[in-house]
């Protein structure tokens, strides 16, 4: 079940842990060395040949201070939630005669005002490869649909899953994510891309590309679990040793055998249906992220950042990618060659996704320079305190 947000920033207030790679250690116990892995302290290595010293949050996130980089990605995390919601009402309803009760209610043409605002797929300008958008999504453009419609839409109170409102219900008070979005215009902030073309009430991958201009930032946001298709994902604890470790070049520490969660790797290697290339969802995410670093005007050569977020699944889903972006960076793979050298993941509530020896790989590149977890959760939470792989 997916956390409110008061829910969520309080963990993160009462509970917030750099990972050192999947297990969930305090900050004085993440390794700290240079390029080459050398210990840049004068504490000695451990036993398990990683450093050891004292660690701060925000210096996991460079410049930035953390209760910044957790309060904006954790608004993030829970944007893509709610607007995943939104546009599936009205990819469900818009133009659909609906009735405003089940028995003997009106019946009438469900029109919503300029879906255009915040479902640009649908738009004339040709469509990127790379993107299910056609051109991005401001937040202006979220929080004047919101404005024209909010009597197609029934926000539980104090938040939670929206539902179309059959009543036609005319609304004066905003809802919510419209206070989302206003404070989203303060740090000029663009949806580059959202996906969530496959998405059914059960569930499926979606995510988001968003970036802050303000704060130099491009983050990429996955939803977390919401319905059956996704607990059947969360529950697959099988392990895959191939699709990460497909060759001897994608493992760094000897004698391993590392496996990720076969849920999840799944939602990430699977086709990404109607790709004209073919492509893996991992692989056609990675060539759009690069693409900006690359050719967006307002992002390239700027040293803008790279963050990877979610909730739930969608943490278990950003541990990989960020792994995945950092495993290629490591070797020099031209798909990643416009991203800056270090990937930040920041979660929540993050599932385990991998076994020991993939915990190994991701405290390799942690050390190299190319990878940084910060990972955040409830203590208790037996979702992501528990091994279980």
């Amino acid at each position: 079940m997916r956390y409110t947000f008061i829910s969520i920033l309080l963990c993160a207030v009462l509970a917030a842990s750099v990972s050192h790679g999947q297990e969930v250690v305090s900050a004085s116990d993440v390794p700290v060395a240079d390029e080459n892995g050398v210990c840049q302290n004068d504490n000695t290595a451990a036993a398990d040949g990683s450093c050891r010293s004292n660690y701060s949050l925000s210096e996991a996130v460079q410049e930035d201070t953390v209760d910044v980089v957790i309060h904006a990605l954790l608004k993030i995390s829970d944007f893509v939630y709610q607007f995943a919601n939104v546009r599936r009402i009205v990819k469900e309803n818009d133009g659909k005669q609906r009735s405003t009760s089940r028995w003997f209610g009106k019946k009438y043409t469900v029109a919503f005002d300029t879906p255009a605002l915040i479902r640009t797929q649908d738009g004339a300008q040709e469509q990127s490869k790379d993107k299910l958008l056609k051109y991005v999504i401001t937040p202006d453009a979220i929080k004047e649909f919101m404005e024209l419609n909010r009597k197609w839409f029934d926000e539980p109170e104090g938040g939670g899953e929206w539902k179309f409102d059959k009543t036609v219900t005319e609304k004066t008070k905003p809802f919510l994510l419209e206070a989302s979005v206003v404070e989203a215009t303060q740090v000029n902030m663009k949806i580059v891309d959202y996906d969530d073309e496959f998405s059914t009430k059960g569930g499926g991958l979606v995510y988001g590309v968003v970036v802050n201009l303000t704060r130099k930032w491009i983050t990429i946001a996955f939803r977390g679990t919401i319905g059956s298709t996704d607990r059947m994902a969360d529950r697959d604890f099988r392990l895959d040793h191939e699709s990460f470790f497909e060759s001897e070049d994608d493992i760094f520490v000897s004698g391993g055998k590392p496996g990720t969660h076969m849920g999840f790797t799944t939602y990430l290697m699977d086709e990404k249906k109607g790709d004209q290339d073919g492509r893996k969802c991992l692989d056609r995410i990675l060539s759009c992220v690069n693409e900006e670093f690359k050719s967006n005007p307002d992002v390239a050569g700027k040293d803008f950042d790279l963050y990877v977020t979610g909730h739930s699944l969608g943490g278990g889903l950003a541990n990989l990618f960020a792994f995945k972006a950092a495993q290629l960076k490591a070797k020099d793979d031209e798909s990643v060659k416009y991203l800056p050298k270090k990937i930040t993941a920041l979660t929540f509530a993050s599932p385990t996704v991998g076994n020991d020896d993939y915990n190994k790989e991701f405290q390799y590149l942690e050390k190299k320079g190319n990878l940084r977890h910060i990972r955040i959760a409830n203590e208790g939470d037996v979702v992501p305190t528990n091994n279980i792989i």
